[in-house]
């Protein structure tokens, strides 16, 4: 499931760890890319609410049980690559997919992943590996991400401050009975990384990298990141495989979970997943001990 030829250098290793992301090419075997492509159509669906209505079509927690993912995850090349990567014990959360459709979806402006990482303390380690499935070509079509290396900007502060206290103000607002919009919500959500001025040194450091089939970019969860408009050209849509994953240290942080259910119930809307909720139920709880893992080995990438 990964390619045979892959391999890192200490300078890649060294370079993902000081910037926070890593564009890997050639990562994934072309017999997975066909085998994503053919059957990820089943899964995404229209967006379920306002906040993620920047793609034509979404889905969180992805081919579970899959064989051929688990294969994937299987595989002691795949396994290398993440500790080498890393330096740690990871291990498996959930797939998601975003696509976009041309001249129509913005995706996401720039963001930190709020949703995929709600699970977790702000200081715990995660990751994702994003990778389109059609050629992503930053001087033609476009259609794919642009990062902020953690050396310039880093994102943690988003999670350790920004993120809490936006929940926390719509809390308290709502507990006020000052009747804020979801218009509010997402202009609280956005505005600190999509003011004019953070947004021109963000746009300024950004990274938009060249990919084709097989290439992955693996980032971690402080890389600011956004979207990329699907312009004029031959595709007509773009969808990406995306893999979160959590060091097996991390531990669960209701607080922060469940701060994610009050927009849901406030604005009632059902959100794209209930994985925050359902992955642990009390503070500090081990996620890798969770009972929606049970049985589920290949989840856990330890060599």
């Amino acid at each position: 499931m990964i390619n045979q030829q892959f391999s890192l250098t200490q300078e890649q290793i060294s370079d993902f760890r000081e910037k926070g992301f890593l564009l890997l090419k050639g990562f994934y075997a072309p017999e997975f890319v066909s085998y994503i492509k053919s059957t990820i159509g089943k899964y995404i669906d229209k967006p379920t609410d306002k906040y993620q209505t920047g793609f034509s079509r979404l889905a969180f927690d992805m081919y579970e049980g899959d064989e051929v993912v688990i294969g994937l995850l299987k595989s002691p090349a795949f396994k290398k690559a993440m500790k080498d990567l890393t330096g740690r014990n990871m291990f498996y959360a959930q797939a998601l997919s975003f696509e976009l459709e041309k001249l129509k979806n913005k995706g996401f402006p720039w963001h930190i992943g709020t949703q995929s990482f709600g699970h977790q303390h702000a200081e715990d380690f995660g990751c994702t590996i994003w990778a389109p499935l059609v050629n992503i070509n930053p001087k033609g079509q476009r259609g794919g991400m642009a990062y902020v290396p953690k050396n310039r900007v880093n994102g943690e502060y988003l999670y350790s401050h920004i993120d809490p206290a936006v929940f926390q103000m719509l809390k308290d607002k709502i507990d006020a009975n000052e009747k804020p919009t979801l218009e509010d919500f997402v202009q609280w959500r956005d505005g600190p990384l999509n003011d004019n001025a953070q947004m021109s040194i963000l746009n300024h450091f950004g990274v938009e990298d060249e990919f084709e089939p097989g290439d992955a970019l693996i980032f971690d969860k402080y890389v600011i990141h956004r979207s990329i408009m699907l312009e004029e050209g031959e595709l007509d849509v773009r969808a990406a495989f995306v893999m979160r994953f959590f060091c097996s240290e991390s531990t669960y942080d209701a607080k922060r979970a469940n701060s994610l259910e009050i927009p849901r119930s406030y604005f009632k809307y059902a959100g794209p997943t209930k994985f925050h909720l359902e992955v642990a139920k009390h503070e500090g709880e081990r996620l890798v001990d969770s009972p929606l893992f049970a049985g589920q080995d290949y989840r856990d990438l330890s060599l």
